[in-house]
């Protein structure tokens, strides 16, 4: 019994870490709770195939081994069965001409009994009962330790997603709150910035625009050292690690990006002016470009 409940532990344990990895390490994108349904599903199908495999194993032994001496196994016994000598008083008193039960006869000298295997079937009864006590308890420690190791594996895989990934990508990955009243545009020569959004996170600005050039030439606007955004007098610059502004418009294209800028705007800030103080590429480009953005 207790190889089978260690058989039922070690299969749970597998099928619960593998479903909570499954939730980061695949494109499923498992959720807690059915992570923890396909967990406890899993386990103890395989824990009970196990269990059921181990106990066919041990009953086989137990009747095998009850076989008595000089019998083959499995011979079905002659009418009024196989006479089987005991010693003397190595049973309890219960009268001769006892019998082995299932068939087997038996002669015992007097003060002899039949043997100890006589009173399996009331032990297997009992033995029954605390089975199904056993397989209750299993079923809320299933439950209880599958939330908790779920839990546990999804915790510690983003907490090392986290401490993996550097901070320019949390930056430009975490989300904030939309503060565009509407989109703008300007136009100078044949290129035309639109700010498409502006987004405000705990630590960052963050200004997606779109880029189109009319021009046969390509246009660069960098943003280290040359993109600005000015509000009441502040002015934020770019993180150009965490940004994805391409800087380059091809001729005759278009290309959108977002420029991270460091610091936040404050709540009552209700316009802002996003600038490129330099256009390289094109001698009919401006020198430079700014838009003035509304906020709300």
């Amino acid at each position: 019994m207790l190889r089978y409940f260690g058989l039922v532990g070690l299969a749970y344990l597998v099928a619960t870490l593998g479903t909570g990895l499954t939730d980061y390490l695949t494109a499923a994108e498992v959720s807690r709770t059915k992570a923890l349904v396909i967990s406890g599903s899993v386990g103890l199908v395989v824990a009970l195939l196990l269990g059921m495999i181990d106990l066919a194993k041990s009953g086989s032994s137990r009747a095998v081994a009850m076989d008595p001496p000089g019998i083959p196994a499995g011979r079905v016994p002659p009418p009024g069965g196989y006479t089987i000598p005991t010693p003397a008083g190595r049973y309890p008193v219960d009268g001769p001409g006892a019998s082995y039960p299932g068939g087997y006869g038996g002669t015992f000298p007097a003060g002899a009994s039949a043997p100890a295997g006589a009173a399996t079937a009331p032990a297997r009864r009992r033995g029954g009962v605390g089975l199904v006590l056993s397989a209750l308890l299993l079923l809320g420690l299933c439950a209880g330790g599958g939330y908790l190791a779920t839990t546990a594996v999804q915790a510690g895989v983003q907490k090392l997603s986290e401490f993996a990934t550097p901070p320019w990508i949390n930056k430009r990955n975490e989300q904030g709150q939309e503060r565009l009243a509407a989109e703008v545009s300007k136009t100078g020569g044949p290129l035309t910035i639109t700010v498409l959004s502006v987004e405000v996170t705990s630590q960052a600005t963050k200004v997606k625009i779109r880029g189109e050039n009319t021009g046969g030439d390509a246009l660069t606007l960098p943003t280290f050292g040359r993109a600005q955004l000015t509000a009441a007098g502040e002015t934020l610059l770019p993180d150009p690690g965490a940004s994805t502004w391409p800087e380059t418009v091809p001729a005759g294209g278009e290309a959108t990006g977002v420029i991270v800028f460091d610091g936040v705007l404050g709540a009552d800030t209700d316009s802002v002016r996003l600038s490129f103080s330099v256009i390289h590429g094109s001698f009919d480009a401006p020198p430079n470009i700014a838009v003035d953005i509304p906020l709300q």
